[in-house]
């Protein structure tokens, strides 16, 4: 198990038992546009490409943002984030880096916003913004053909990502 004061020092694999708990949405389905009443939150975090440009067309500027240039499956071709602060990392698919996460930790501790241009994939570390953000910020990631998955962070969510958190696999070790 690992202790939520101190960030993993191994990367890990979501073996294939632990992917069901990651297909039920904990938070808000919406489409569209992100719904008014969530536009005043101190801290946003969006993790994929078609909602963090959603919301930069919005005029809501992430906090921090993962992105890794695709959808659905394929190339992105939405917004050029080359003008934003970013910081560039490899997460292959069903993994979660080390890297990922000093990364993550270090965007939230930044005063400016951050985008997190991932080499590989980028859906599993919503868990870890939603493990290491604060009470109270959104974490908002985008479901294929659906909308977008508002959560509003609380020590319930957080128990939740950390749970499938410690059920993964230690891959390497330092």
């Amino acid at each position: 198990m690992f202790d939520r004061n101190k960030l993993p020092d191994v990367d890990l694999r979501l073996p294939t038992e632990s992917r069901q708990p990651l297909k039920e949405k904990l938070g808000e389905l919406v489409e569209g546009d992100l719904p008014d009443k969530y536009r005043d939150y101190e801290c946003i975090i969006t993790v994929g490409d078609v909602v963090t440009d959603v919301l930069y067309e919005q005029g809501i500027t992430p906090d921090l943002a993962l992105i890794d240039g695709k959808t659905k499956r394929g190339k992105y071709n939405g917004r050029d984030f080359s003008d934003e602060k970013t910081i560039n990392i490899k997460n292959p698919a069903e993994m979660i880096t080390k890297d990922a996460w000093r990364s993550i930790k270090y965007g939230l501790d930044r005063e400016e916003p951050v985008i997190i241009k991932v080499q590989g994939e980028e859906d599993l570390l919503s868990l870890v913004a939603i493990a290491l953000a604060e009470k109270d910020c959104l974490v908002i990631y985008g479901i294929p053909d659906e909308g977008m998955v508002i959560n509003i962070i609380d020590d319930d969510i957080k128990s939740k990502s950390w749970e499938v958190i410690n059920n993964m696999v230690k891959v390497n070790e330092d």
